[in-house]
């Protein structure tokens, strides 16, 4: 199974992620800036080198296997299915910069989410007055949103594509949940 996995042409490979795309967001009405995301998740490259490295082979192995799973099919439907409230809007471009940065050098410094010091770290992310039912709706559109096989489908990608995977965001994003229920 693994070789013949490895020996798919660049249209089967395609064929494979096109229909995991249109399968998972069937019946769903994207808006733009879902439809950009769905486009980027069916960027494979048109050709495996003639020799690809093992960790392309294993990468595209992989990524064959996560999107064959329907776990993986219902995660990325409810993150479709998630409203943008105005709270959501706000945050969700603006959220991924500081949290990467101020969560990371916590998660560094082992600063506790639910100590005084994790306190002011996440008021460096998020705003320190924000009222509790904002908070409580921005820790449930992250529980949603921030999921490590969507990230792992995206660092795949990098390695099919020849680039280097971006470093996990899930433990600063499970670090930012952490302290939001804490001093919520």
């Amino acid at each position: 199974m693994t070789h013949k996995l490895a020996q798919l042409s660049a249209a089967q490979r395609q064929q494979v992620i096109d229909e995991f795309i249109e399968n998972t967001f069937l019946g769903i009405t994207l808006d733009d800036d879902a439809k950009v995301v769905a486009d980027w998740m069916r960027e494979l490259p048109d050709e495996l080198p003639d020799d690809p490295t093992p960790g392309q082979v294993d990468a595209w192995i992989e990524l064959a296997d996560l999107v064959s799973g329907e776990d993986f099919r219902q995660r990325l439907r409810r993150i479709a299915l998630t409203d943008a409230s105005p709270v959501v809007s706000r945050y969700s471009h603006e959220l991924r910069s500081p949290a990467l940065e101020h969560a990371g050098l916590a998660i560094a410094a082992s600063i506790a989410p639910d100590s005084a010091e994790g306190r002011s770290v996440l008021h460096r992310i998020v705003e320190p007055g924000m009222p509790t039912g904002e908070r409580g709706e921005l820790v449930r559109w992250l529980e949603t949103v921030a999921d490590a096989q969507v990230e792992r489908y995206w660092q795949l990608l990098a390695v099919l594509n020849g680039h280097e995977p971006s470093p996990s965001a899930m433990p600063a994003f499970t670090w930012l949940i952490a302290a939001l229920r804490a001093h919520g």
